[in-house]
C-alpha cells in the first residue's frame, strides 16, 4: 500500500460545549420550568407576585424556555452527529490499520545489512501522511483515541528498527517487539471495526 489514499477530515466543532455541562444546565433548567409551573398552581403567593410582575414573570419564562429549548436541541445534533461520524471514523481508522499492517511487513522485510533499504521507509511515510490526515477527526472519538494511541507507539518502534545500525548494540528482539505493539493495534481497532455495518466487516478481515 504505497500509495497514499486520500482519507476525507471532517472539520471539528467550534468552541464545542462539555456534553455533560449541556445535558446539567438543560436539566437544570427544565426542573426551574416544573418548579415555577407548580408554584403557579398550587401556592397562590406566587401568582399574586406573577400577576404584579407579569413582564418579569413573561421574560423570565420566556427566557428559561428559548433556554431549555436550545439546549436541548443541541444534545439532540450534538448526539446525531456522534453517531454519523461513529462510521467515518471507523473506517478511517481501518484504513490507517490496513497501512500498518503493510508497513510491519516491509520493516520486518528490511535488509539488516542495510535498514534504509527496501520500502520500509516509504511506507512509513506513507503510514505518517495517513496518520496527519486522519488525527483530526480519531482525537474527538475517545474509542478512536486509544487506537491512536497503539498506533504511535507502533510507529515509534518501527522507526527505531529501521534506524537501527547494524553495528550498533543489538536490541533484545525488534521483531517480537513489533508484533506485540501489532497485537495491542489490533486490540484497540476491534471497537472501531465492530461500528461497520457487517456487510462491510469482511473487507477488513483479511487484513486482521
Amino acid at each position: 500500500m504505497s500509495a497514499e489514499p486520500a482519507i476525507a477530515t471532517e472539520a471539528a466543532p467550534a468552541a464545542a460545549v462539555n456534553p455533560d455541562l449541556r445535558r446539567a444546565a438543560a436539566a437544570a433548567i427544565a426542573l426551574t420550568l416544573v418548579a415555577l409551573v407548580v408554584c403557579d398552581v398550587e401556592l397562590g403567593g406566587v401568582r399574586d407576585w406573577w400577576d404584579r410582575h407579569s413582564l418579569t414573570g413573561s421574560i423570565l419564562a420566556s427566557l428559561l424556555v428559548v433556554g431549555a429549548t436550545a439546549l436541548i436541541f443541541d444534545e439532540a445534533i450534538a448526539r446525531h452527529q456522534r453517531r454519523e461520524r461513529a462510521t467515518t471514523v471507523a473506517v478511517q481508522g481501518m484504513i490507517l490499520y490496513a497501512q500498518a499492517q503493510t508497513t510491519l511487513a516491509a520493516v520486518l522485510a528490511r535488509d539488516e545489512q542495510a535498514p534504509a533499504s527496501g520500502g520500509a521507509r516509504e511506507q512509513m511515510r506513507g503510514l505518517a501522511g495517513l496518520l496527519l490526515a486522519a488525527s483530526p477527526g480519531l482525537f474527538d472519538d475517545p474509542t478512536a483515541r486509544v487506537f491512536l494511541v497503539r498506533l504511535q507507539r507502533l510507529m515509534g518502534a518501527m522507526l527505531q528498527t529501521i534506524g537501527a545500525s547494524p553495528q550498533g548494540p543489538a536490541s533484545a528482539d525488534p521483531a517480537a517487539l513489533l508484533v506485540a505493539e501489532m497485537a495491542q493495534l489490533r486490540a484497540a481497532m476491534e471497537p472501531l471495526r465492530a461500528r461497520l455495518p457487517v456487510a462491510y466487516r469482511s473487507m477488513f478481515e483479511d487484513q486482521s
